[in-house]
């Protein structure tokens, strides 16, 4: 039909297709026509030529419709070709996932610097961190003495947007390297060559245990780093020690809670604290 419409044979070439179609463009162009009638002919004829100039002339679309010439008993493959492309969102599907990384870092760098000010708000309103978080607040520019910011408590470390996700991506192949080369080495030293734990596997291997990321043990004072690092609960017997010790204390707590809940309950329907007369003492 295309071909047909354009006047052309489908061994023409690119060259001939867009002469033909200036030729007819020319002849039906609706400007040209004398009455209402005959313009909305042309216009109707200009729609049909721009769109197999179109189909013709793009390469996707061409093969499309060479394969639908050629296998016309293809019904159902060729209209969901045609649709395909007719709903298909014009707009580069990378530029959309470019502007939504690009979003998402934004928010999340914007609630970093959010929730470091909060912290640091709280921490200095806390009579144990006052001093210290007037001194990182200061040396950072956010915190003004003489006038606090108001906020409730937060927990963050310094904002940074290394840790924003457009970045992560961008460094990702040199994250993926550095891990590989870290890999390699731990299996090398401490698998096979079976050589001992120096300071820096120590150090990884006792966070693992307790369950911490790098920033969670980062966070942690140099007092509580070194008070684990004695317990050296790289070893299994001692980290086996380690969590039997904290599961006993959390049995003896929540025991002693226990009972407190249920004296504080038999106090609630007493109305007050047992008291005692002389027929209860042994004198």
């Amino acid at each position: 039909l295309n071909v047909l419409v354009l006047q052309v044979t489908r061994d023409d070439d690119r060259n001939t297709i867009r002469r033909s179609y200036r030729r007819l463009a020319l002849q039906t162009h609706p400007d040209k026509q004398t009455n209402d009638e005959a313009k909305a002919k042309a216009e109707e004829q200009m729609k049909l030529l721009n769109a197999a100039y179109e189909i013709l002339t793009d390469p996707e679309q061409r093969r499309e419709y060479d394969y639908m010439l050629d296998n016309p008993d293809q019904m159902y493959y060729n209209y969901y070709q045609y649709y395909r492309r007719r709903f298909a969102p014009k707009v580069d599907v990378r530029l959309v996932i470019a502007a939504i990384l690009i979003l998402v870092s934004s928010i999340q760098y914007v609630g970093q610097w959010t929730s470091y000010r909060e912290a640091l708000s709280y921490l200095s309103r806390d009579p144990k961190h006052r001093s210290k978080a007037r001194e990182i607040a200061q040396a950072e520019g956010l915190l003004n003495v003489k006038r606090k910011e108001n906020g409730k408590r937060g927990d963050c470390q310094k904002p940074s947007l290394r840790r924003v996700p457009i970045v992560r991506l961008f460094f990702l192949p040199y994250a993926v390297f550095q891990w590989s080369r870290w890999a390699g080495r731990w299996v090398m030293d401490y698998w096979i060559l079976r050589k001992p734990y120096d300071d820096d596997a120590k150090e990884y291997l006792t966070r693992r245990r307790l369950g911490m990321n790098a920033d969670q043990w980062d966070g942690l004072d140099e007092a509580r780093k070194q008070f684990y690092l004695r317990l050296a609960l790289w070893d299994p017997a001692n980290f086996k020690v380690y969590t039997e010790s904290k599961a006993e204390e959390q049995r003896i707590q929540a025991a002693e809670n226990s009972q407190h809940k249920r004296y504080r309950r038999y106090v609630k329907r007493a109305g007050g604290p047992p008291k005692l007369g002389l027929e209860d003492m042994d004198l």
